[in-house]
């Protein structure tokens, strides 16, 4: 099956031609192309983009700006920080309310405004900074984990302090990060599916750290310094990150090579 790599062209269904394709230029900043250029059947106008894609505008008698059991229909501009920057303050100007309501569930440096045409249809105005690609460092200190007698092989422990997880594998232990490695949103894991799985943008992982998504290809989730005293008991560095390409068993801390019991 061939995956489709992008679209070239938008097209909208509008109930007031004059008006939206007034609102694309003003709000949006598309250029009018031309009236009637498409072969539809019904009056539409073209509107291009500086990126050379085209939004084609259909005058229709109804719009249904939404999928049923669903809020909206979601089309997206993507910007740079700067952009982004320039376009907020312009739809501060216009009257625009340009607060993120879901500002607590994106990614770090992700910011994202929701822009309403006059049928209802939502654009998603984005804008990635670079803390989305940046190494997250906690510097909470060392923190204590408790003992590998306490972690059976397969376990998989959430820490809130220092953001990550401890897990126990059939080799020994490793402290994964809980930044994902797409666009640094917090991982959740999910026991049913045995997997770490990002709330942003889907991605998932396995135990060992590796990618599992099938739509992109990431670097392994990111690990911590990690030692097992001779008692057994196992202590974690967050304020140090460790980078990744792919899960290598010589990652993982053995608890029989500290003298603890291996389980």
């Amino acid at each position: 099956m061939a995956l489709i790599q992008g679209f070239s062209h938008l097209m909208v269904e509008v109930t007031d031609l004059d008006r939206s394709e007034k609102f694309y230029q003003e709000v949006f900043g598309l250029d009018p192309v031309g009236r009637d250029l498409v072969n539809e059947g019904r009056r539409n106008a073209l509107l291009a983009m500086n990126t050379r894609q085209r939004v084609l505008l259909v005058e229709v008698d109804s719009v249904t700006p939404f999928r049923p059991n669903s809020t909206s229909i979601h089309h997206a501009w993507l910007l740079t920080p700067e952009q982004f920057d320039r376009t907020e303050e312009r739809l501060k100007r216009m009257g625009f309310d340009t607060d993120d309501s879901r500002k607590d569930f994106r990614a770090v440096g992700e910011r994202s405004i929701d822009v309403f045409d006059p049928d209802g249809h939502r654009y998603q105005i984005q804008a990635y900074g670079p803390e989305a690609k940046a190494v997250m460092k906690e510097e909470v200190g060392d923190v204590v984990c408790g003992n590998v007698a306490d972690y059976a092989v397969g376990a998989v422990k959430p820490f809130m302090k220092g953001r990550f997880f401890l897990v126990r594998l059939e080799g020994g232990f490793h402290a994964l990060s809980r930044w994902c490695t797409h666009m640094n949103g917090l991982l959740a894991w999910q026991q049913e599916h045995w997997q770490f799985y990002c709330p942003m943008h889907g991605a998932t992982y396995n135990r060992k750290g590796e990618c599992t998504s099938l739509t992109r290809e990431l670097p392994a989730l990111r690990s911590h310094p990690l030692t097992i005293a001779e008692d057994g008991t196992i202590t974690v560095r967050p304020s140090e990150v460790i980078e990744r390409e792919r899960f290598d068993p010589r990652q993982l801390a053995c608890p029989a090579a500290a003298g603890a019991p291996a389980g």
